[in-house]
């Protein structure tokens, strides 16, 4: 999923399609993902003035991921649908164009990751889970540090 300008602009009146698999299973490394499946991206893009990149693309993969409670593998489906602007132009709304090419695997990435819950729980996490409640005996000797400033009034 790496194109130069150049590429793209020549290949967009003939066909503004992609299509691919990607493997990002090297990504995971830093995170708390177990494992992923092949990503399957597909898309088209449009190009206004030569300088600005619209990518709408539709990313589909598997991840694996630890249970909050269990520690157990999940399964959790991504199926999402992503429109990009990458520009030439410095531009706060757009990703910037850094030389030649357009490399769409870190802005994919972003995306799932942007995508993956916080926590996921599997379907038997509660089965065994006992919370305890620990009483506290109230203690006559505890100092409270603020409780000297009872005694200063403006």
């Amino acid at each position: 999923m790496k194109w130069t300008i150049h590429e793209l602009i020549r290949i967009y009146n003939q066909d503004n399609t992609f299509e691919g698999d990607i493997d990002f299973s090297e990504w995971i490394e830093k995170t708390d993902i177990i494992r992923i499946s092949t990503c399957h991206v597909e898309g088209d893009f449009e190009i206004y003035n030569n300088e600005e990149f619209v990518f709408f693309m539709d990313i589909k993969c598997t991840l694996i991921l630890p249970c909050a409670i269990t520690l157990e593998e999940v399964e959790y489906k991504i199926d999402l649908s992503v429109e990009e602007t990458l520009s030439t132009v410095k531009n706060e709304d757009f990703h910037i164009i850094e030389g030649i090419t357009i490399d769409l695997l870190p802005i994919i990435w972003s995306n799932i990751v942007l995508e993956k819950p916080m926590r996921v729980l599997s379907k038997n996490a509660y089965d065994n889970y006992t919370e305890e409640n620990i009483e506290l005996e109230a203690d006559d000797e505890v100092i409270n540090a603020f409780s000297n400033l009872k005694n200063f009034k403006n």
